[in-house]
């Protein structure tokens, strides 16, 4: 039988501790931007992601696009067991070094997110552009930004030549960057040590293991 459930309810990083040695396939349903993209692991090793008729080996490129869904947390989990192809790693990427990693991305995304912009803190477009879909709100504001972001601009200016406050183009501005359409034209330092940041993973990882046996109740054994 599958292991199925909603993201809402069990989130990303709690499923993915869940199929632990399992091998099989985890796909993710009407999920926001992708809709539905699916993970091969094999005896708890990440082997690939497939979305949107590509395959994705490279790390980070995952971590962007799981980060997405794990702070929307909107969606359903299904995990089958089945047989999955190998793929050559340079790194092998277990499923508790993809959770750590996981949960670090989304920490920093958020942190990135309450921050307050320095002055003079230019944004401009990332080429080539990604092809991915805008909710409308944020899809309008994208194209009436598009021709200043393209040559770089302040949130100051943006926010003057658009008449719009600040803060909406702040939070529109976040959310360009996360979906990687925009970046700024000199990257900020990281936020947080690396050291600090696994502790803290750690910690989190750590308490789920509650949540992780109410869920467990409802699996059957593999």
């Amino acid at each position: 039988m599958p292991i199925v459930g909603n993201l809402s309810e069990f989130p990303l990083p709690e499923v993915l501790i869940l199929i632990g040695l399992r091998t099989g396939r985890l796909r993710l349903l009407d999920v926001p931007e992708f809709g539905v993209l699916d993970i091969d692991i094999a005896n708890g090793d990440v082997q690939a992601m497939h979305v949107g008729g590509d395959k994705v080996t490279e790390t980070r490129t995952m971590l962007d696009k799981l980060g997405t869904i794990m702070q929307t947390q909107n969606g359903m989990f299904e995990f089958r067991l089945s047989h999955v192809p190998l793929v050559a790693r340079s790194h092998s990427l277990t499923i508790h070094d993809l959770v750590m990693r996981l949960v670090c991305h989304v920490d920093e995304q958020r942190a990135r997110q309450k921050a307050v912009p320095a002055v003079g803190q230019r944004y401009r477009l990332v080429l080539p552009e990604p092809e991915i879909w805008l909710d409308p709100e944020l899809d309008q504001f994208f194209h009436a930004a598009r021709f200043l972001l393209a040559s770089g601009v302040t949130l100051a200016d943006l926010s003057r030549h658009l008449q719009m406050e600040a803060t909406l183009v702040h939070q529109n501005l976040i959310n360009l960057r996360l979906l990687g359409l925009i970046d700024l034209a000199h990257e900020e330092t990281s936020l947080r040590e690396e050291d600090v940041c696994k502790s803290k993973a750690l910690f989190r990882v750590a308490r789920m293991t509650d949540t992780m046996r109410k869920l467990s109740t409802r699996v059957p054994a593999a």
